[in-house]
C-alpha cells in the first residue's frame, strides 16, 4: 500500500511538472511580451562608419583600424548565441589598454584651478606622443562618427577606460590652448554623449554616457566657481547644460535589452564560460566604480540561469509573461518621471502559482533597477546645478538667494523633490537633496552640491529655460 501511494504521488508530481513545463504550448505570446523582444531599428549599413564598433576596438594596436577590430569582436558574439563578454584577449585587440584608476587619469582635471593646470601642461599636451596621442586622436575621430548602439541582446560590455582617457585628453588639450577652444570641445563632448545617452540600447552604454557627462560637468562647475570667470564660460554654459529630456531619461531600451537577455538565456540553456564571466565582471566593475554605483549593480539586473529538469527549462512562459508585465510597468514609470520604480511583488502578488511551480521556482528573481534610475536623476540634478551656478553669477535685484532659485522656473528645480534647489550660506553651495530626499545641508556625502558665488547688484534678467540647440553628431 505504501508503494502504491508513493507511485500515485510520483505520477501526480510528474503530471503536474509536465503541465508546468508545457502549459503555454500552443498559446500565442502577449503583445507586451512580443513588443519587449523587438530589437531597435538600425539605419547605419556600413559597420566601419558606426562609432559603436570604433569604440569596441578603441584600445586596438595603433596599426589597426579600431572599427574593423570592434566589428570582428562583435561578430564573434553573433556567431555564438548566449556567448559571454567581448573577447579582448586576441593579439592586438587591447594593446593600448590603460590600467590606471580613474583618479589617476589626468588628475589636474579635479584640481582647484584646472584651466591654469592645463595651461601649465600646454607644451606637454602639444608634444604628447605614443599611447596618449593615439587615444586622443582616435577620440577626436570618434566624435565625428555617427553612433548606433549595437549591443542590444548581447552580453558583452565594451572596454570604456581608454575612451575615458581620450575624452579627458581631448578637452584638456583644448583648454591648454585657449578657453574658448576648451569650451567648444567641452560642448561638443557633452552634445555627443547626450545623444548617446538618448539612443543607448544597453545599460552599459547609458552608464558610460553619464560617467563622461558627469565628468564634464565636474570640470564646468569648478570653472564656474572661480573668483573670476571667463565670459566665454558664462556665455556658453546655458547651452552646454540644459536639463535632461524625456528621451535622455528613458530606460526603455536598456530594460528591453535585459529582458531579451533573460528570455534568450532561458531558451538556450545559457552557460557562460568562467573566463568570459571574469572578463565581463572586470568591465562592468570599472563602470560601477566610475559611476559610483553599488558593486553588484549590474549583477542585480541580470537574470540568473533558469532551473531545468531533464534538460528542459522549468520557467514557464507564464513566468516570462509576468516579467514582461513588470518590465513594461518599469518603462512606463520611468518615462512618467515617477520617483520610484514599481516592485515585482506588487505586480506578481495576484498571479496564481501551482504547488509544483511553487516548489521548483519558489522565489522569483527581482531585478533592482533603482541605482540606474537614481543615477539618471543625479545626472539631471548636476546639469541643473551647473546652469544655476550661472544664474547666481549674474547680478540681480532680487535680494534673497532662495527666491532667485525659485524664480528660475520648475525646469531647474530639484528632480528628487520637485522643489527649488537649496542654498547653504555657510558652505556657499547650492544643492539637491539627492536620492534619500533628506536635506543634509549640502553635505556632498549625501546631497548633490556645487560651489556657488553669488552676485547681488542689479543687472540683466535671470536665466529663462530654453530648448537646447545641440548639433547631433550621433544617431
Amino acid at each position: 500500500m505504501k508503494y502504491l501511494i508513493i507511485g500515485v504521488v510520483s505520477l501526480w508530481a510528474l503530471f503536474q511538472l509536465s503541465s508546468l513545463i508545457w502549459s503555454s504550448k500552443g498559446q500565442p505570446p502577449s503583445a507586451t511580451f512580443t513588443r519587449l523582444l523587438e530589437p531597435p531599428q538600425y539605419r547605419l549599413t556600413n559597420p566601419y562608419e558606426n562609432g559603436y564598433f570604433y569604440l569596441l576596438g578603441f584600445a586596438a594596436a595603433a596599426s589597426l583600424d579600431p572599427a574593423k577590430v570592434g566589428h570582428a569582436i562583435w561578430l564573434e558574439t553573433s556567431a555564438a548565441p548566449g556567448a559571454g563578454s567581448f573577447n579582448y584577449d586576441k593579439p592586438g585587440r587591447s594593446e593600448l589598454q590603460i590600467e590606471l584608476p580613474m583618479e589617476q587619469i589626468l588628475p589636474s582635471w579635479n584640481s582647484e584651478n584646472p584651466v591654469s593646470e592645463f595651461r601649465n601642461m600646454h607644451e606637454r599636451l602639444q608634444t604628447v606622443i605614443g599611447l596618449d596621442r593615439t587615444l586622443m586622436t582616435r577620440y577626436e575621430r570618434w566624435l565625428a562618427m555617427p553612433f548606433e548602439d549595437m549591443g542590444f541582446g548581447r552580453h558583452g560590455t565594451p572596454r570604456f577606460v581608454e575612451v575615458f582617457v581620450g575624452h579627458r585628453l581631448y578637452v584638456a588639450e583644448g583648454f591648454s590652448r585657449q578657453t574658448a577652444l576648451g569650451m567648444q570641445r567641452l560642448k561638443r563632448d557633452m552634445d555627443t554623449w547626450r545623444n548617446i545617452l538618448r539612443d543607448a540600447t544597453t545599460i552599459a552604454t547609458k552608464v558610460m554616457a553619464q560617467i563622461i557627462i558627469t565628468d564634464d560637468l565636474r570640470l564646468l562647475s569648478i570653472l564656474l566657481s572661480q573668483p573670476v570667470v571667463n565670459k566665454t564660460v558664462l556665455a556658453m554654459t546655458t547651452n552646454v547644460a540644459p536639463p535632461l529630456t524625456a528621451a535622455e531619461s528613458s530606460l526603455r531600451w536598456p530594460l528591453q535589452h535585459q529582458f531579451t537577455l533573460g528570455v534568450q538565456g532561458d531558451r538556450i540553456g545559457e552557460r557562460t564560460k568562467e573566463e568570459h564571466t571574469e572578463s565581463l565582471d572586470t568591465h562592468e566593475q570599472w563602470l560601477a566604480n566610475a559611476a559610483r554605483l553599488p558593486k553588484q549593480a549590474f549583477r542585480q539586473i541580470s537574470h540568473p540561469h533558469g532551473r531545468s529538469f531533464l534538460g528542459i527549462p522549468l520557467q514557464t512562459r507564464e513566468t516570462w509573461e509576468m516579467y514582461g508585465t513588470y518590465y513594461d510597468a518599469m518603462i512606463r514609470a520611468a518615462e512618467a518621471g515617477q520617483g520610484a520604480l514599481p516592485k515585482l511583488h506588487q505586480l506578481a502578488g495576484s498571479t496564481p502559482q501551482g504547488i509544483v511551480e511553487s516548489l521548483v521556482n519558489p522565489h522569483s528573481f527581482e531585478p533592482d533597477w533603482d541605482p540606474f534610475h537614481y543615477q539618471l536623476r543625479e545626472t539631471d540634478a548636476r546639469l541643473r546645478l551647473a546652469s544655476l551656478q550661472v544664474v547666481l553669477r549674474r547680478p540681480s535685484a532680487q535680494t534673497t538667494i532662495p527666491n532667485r532659485l525659485a524664480q528660475v522656473g520648475s525646469s531647474y528645480y530639484d528632480p528628487f523633490s520637485g522643489l527649488p534647489m537649496l542654498w547653504s550660506p555657510t558652505q556657499e553651495k547650492i544643492y539637491s537633496v539627492g536620492k534619500d530626499r533628506y536635506d543634509d545641508g549640502g553635505d556632498s556625502s549625501f546631497d548633490i552640491s556645487v560651489p556657488a558665488i553669488v552676485s547681488h547688484a542689479p543687472g540683466p534678467k535671470e536665466l529663462q529655460p530654453v530648448a537646447p540647440t545641440r548639433q547631433i553628431n550621433h544617431r
